[in-house]
């Protein structure tokens, strides 16, 4: 028997399959024809490089050029461009999704399920990943499970980010930005040779901004004593050194450092079924007795070898990282001294070493071979947690983790354009956690130290036809898993500090993917089997009064969808980039779960409440998501004049919480329906840049949010009422910039 929803999927596939390939009325174009109005696009989704059109997958790609033109500034507005995709908060933590596979636990030391790289070095941190983006070359978003190639936490997929390489000959930019809410932003970028082999390159930027939120002050009838209540401080600093040691051999060295502060997410403000009075109500108001601080500061050294065998090419990545962070935050939303979190000494020590060897002089054929190692060392000290006035304990935790993992990939070309990709690769890791807790009379508690190993073999077998240079299809079976972890927030005591078991995914893909000689089309339908998702709740004290933090593990999810997106050159001077995406994501097992109800007779939260999740609609999982961008350039003052517009809709979904009314809601909702939920929104962007003749010299104004649509940056409940906040309203300004 085909239930309702198997057979929709049954009939959507086909369906776009037939869609997908409408474009192929163009006749197939040889390479110098297709490569001619449509940039060529190359990525490394498969550890090589390849053009888009070849590799079997769903990928968005975005040049630097494009990211500047949807005014995106990080990964949090990737949302702009890849349609299926969103990145929110949980508080101060940046969580992507991907077809709405996306993070539900919230900490330092927890790792997203979408793996960020950048220049080919993992990046666990969930805040340093929102840092500002600068002298990026592209960003790739790889849609679906990636755990063959890149292994753990690529459940939902990978954003992979490149920065430019050192140039071969002298150039530079400089560009300073200064717009609404007194920000002020400079960037600049210088790179060329030092020597026949040597070349060097050395971007940085620098970002304030009072911000947008602003605290009620002691006077909350009055302004005069209010205060930016979470202002934004970004700086980083990118350098390399590139020597091309022999024809074959060539080294990279690298540093990066990063210092971000962005605490919008933990300026909470309560402004629904509040039990506490005082709070701030009015969007984009707060009012707090602590300033929000997630301040974190990185510093990352690295080393690329590529050398190009006999057979191949052999890549191997080392990086070592050192993270600080602060995590400081008043979660009552009001200037009583009631709930706050003090934390100022947080450290994460990261060691990694990856090696890919890229076999291509074999016939037919086209193999990785490579493996991981992974070493992670996480600490926080003396953090404190206050409740009531009276500080009711410190804690001290920590979580060790230690990776290895080895696969091997094939392709082979059987038949003249038919491929076959077989690939599988073995992960295992060992896990420590400790966690110690003194309460506030001093009374020390017995530590906890606990181990945990976890292993994981994620296979993958993809089917593509070439159709012709340009154009294939493929269907694929993909897996995924993330890591199990041990939970790093807060317990009253080490007894109740716990692990989870890994996620687990399998995926099934088919697609299609076209570049002719004035457009690019892609499209695709998958369907995703989801176990053991891990997902953060407020639960009853065991042992004791109040609620606590804990994960669990959701038994079973299902995700399927369709997405397509095009790229047309309607002339020289026009370009149009367009995608659409459908998503159905839910919970299929997951009841007698802790959620967050409201008792409408007394206007209060119930936290917890228990409930069944079953069949509701998985966080961050919008049905449809579209996007639509337009650049034009035309002459003017014997310069170049761009103006370019972004739109992007998304479509109503869960934000964060998967809480229900509940059976005591009365009217104010349904006893099934999910109560922390984002109303679909529509994002619209432009711009405007003039150059120079000869290109030195531009000039630039820009808006961003130009309709000023309010829409949650992060919205949750807890016993204390309901709080969220705000993303950025509409902003403005203007850019001065010099080439040389």
């Amino acid at each position: 028997m085909i239930t309702e929803s198997r057979s929709f999927k049954l009939k959507l596939m086909p369906a776009l399959m037939g869609a997908a390939l409408l474009p192929l009325g163009a006749q197939a174009q040889d390479t110098a024809t297709a490569a001619g109005a449509i940039e060529e696009v190359m990525v490394t989704a498969q550890r090589r490089t390849e053009r888009l059109e070849e590799v079997p997958m769903a990928i968005t790609v975005v040049s630097g050029s494009q990211m500047e033109r949807a005014g995106m500034r990080n990964i949090e507005d990737i949302g702009k461009v890849a349609a299926g995709v969103q990145v929110n908060r949980g508080g101060a933590f940046s969580q992507p999704a991907i077809r709405g596979i996306s993070t539900l636990t919230l900490g330092n030391g927890l790792e997203n399920n979408v793996a960020v790289y950048i220049d080919g070095v993992y990046q666990p941190d969930a805040v340093a990943i929102n840092a500002e983006l600068a002298n990026i070359k592209s960003v790739q978003v790889l849609k679906g499970p990636q755990g063959t190639l890149y292994g753990r936490n690529a459940t939902g997929g990978a954003i992979v980010i490149e920065t430019l390489a050192p140039s071969q000959e002298f150039e530079g930019s400089v560009k300073a930005t200064y717009g609404r809410f007194d920000d002020k932003r400079l960037q600049g970028y210088i790179s060329g040779p030092l020597g026949d082999k040597l070349g060097f390159s050395l971007a940085g930027n620098w970002r304030e901004s009072d911000g947008y939120i602003e605290d009620v002050g002691d006077d909350s009838t009055a302004s005069g004593d209010d205060f930016d209540a979470a202002p934004l401080e970004s700086s980083a600093l990118r350098g390399k050194l590139h020597f091309a040691a022999t024809d074959d051999l060539d080294l990279t060295l690298g540093y990066n450092y990063v210092k971000h502060l962005d605490a919008r997410g933990l300026a909470y403000r309560v402004p629904k079924y509040a039990i506490l009075p005082g709070g701030a109500t009015a969007r984009d108001k707060v009012s707090l007795n602590l300033e929000s601080d997630n301040t974190m500061e990185m510093q990352e050294a690295s080393l690329g070898i590529n050398w190009q065998t006999g057979i191949g090419t052999l890549t191997s990545t080392t990086a070592y990282a050192k993270r600080e962070a602060i995590s400081n935050f008043d979660f009552d939303g009001t200037k009583i001294d009631i709930v706050r979190s003090v934390g100022e000494d947080i450290a994460e020590y990261t060691l990694q070493q990856s090696l890919n060897l890229n076999i291509d002089a074999i016939d037919r054929w086209n193999i990785n071979i490579g493996g991981m190692y992974y070493d992670d060392r996480f600490r926080t000290r003396d953090i404190e947690s206050w409740q009531y006035f009276i500080l009711q304990y410190t804690y001290d935790l920590g979580t060790d983790a230690e990776a290895l993992a080895a696969y091997v990939d094939a392709s082979w070309e059987f038949v003249d354009d038919w491929f076959l990709t077989l690939g599988v690769r073995y992960s295992e890791e060992e896990r420590r956690g400790f966690y110690s807790v003194t309460n506030y009379t001093g009374v020390a508690i017995p530590p906890a130290d606990k181990d945990q190993d976890y292993d994981a073999t994620t296979p993958r077998a993809v089917l593509r036809y070439q159709l012709s240079d340009y154009s294939s299809v493929y269907a694929s079976y993909t897996t995924g898993f993330r890591s199990g972890v041990f939970y790093t927030g807060t317990q009253p005591d080490p007894a109740l500090y716990n692990s989870v078991d890994q996620e687990e995914i399998t995926a099934y893909e088919v697609g299609f993917k076209t570049a002719q000689p004035f457009y690019r089309f892609s499209a695709a339908a998958y369907y995703y089997d989801y176990q053991d998702l891990q997902v953060g709740l407020t639960v009853p004290n065991p042992i004791g009064n109040g609620v606590i933090q804990q994960i669990f593990n959701a038994p079973e999810a299902e995700v399927y969808g369709a997405e397509a997106e095009i790229d047309l050159s309607l002339t020289d001077a026009l370009n149009l980039r367009a995608g659409i995406a459908y998503v159905h994501g839910r919970y299929t097992d997951f009841d007698d779960v802790t959620g967050v109800g409201l008792d409408a007779a007394t206007q209060t939260n119930i936290s917890p409440q228990y409930q069944d999740w079953s069949d509701q609609e998985m966080a961050r999982a919008p049905e449809w998501t579209a996007n639509l961008g337009l650049d034009y350039s035309l002459p003017l003052a014997g310069g170049e004049l761009v103006l370019a517009g972004n739109v992007n809709y998304t479509d109503a979904y869960v934000v964060q919480n998967l809480s229900l009314f509940g059976p005591l809601a009365g009217n104010a909702g349904g006893a099934n329906e999910q109560r922390y939920r984002q109303d679909s929104f529509t994002l619209v962007n432009a711009r405007a840049d003039w150059t120079s003749p000869g290109g030195r010299y531009t000039l630039g104004v820009y808006g961003e949010n130009l309709t000023d649509e309010r829409y949650f940056l992060t919205t949750s409940g807890s016993s204390l009422g309901d709080y969220n906040q705000y993303a950025w309203p509409l902003t403005y300004g203007v850019s001065v910039g010099y080439n040389f």
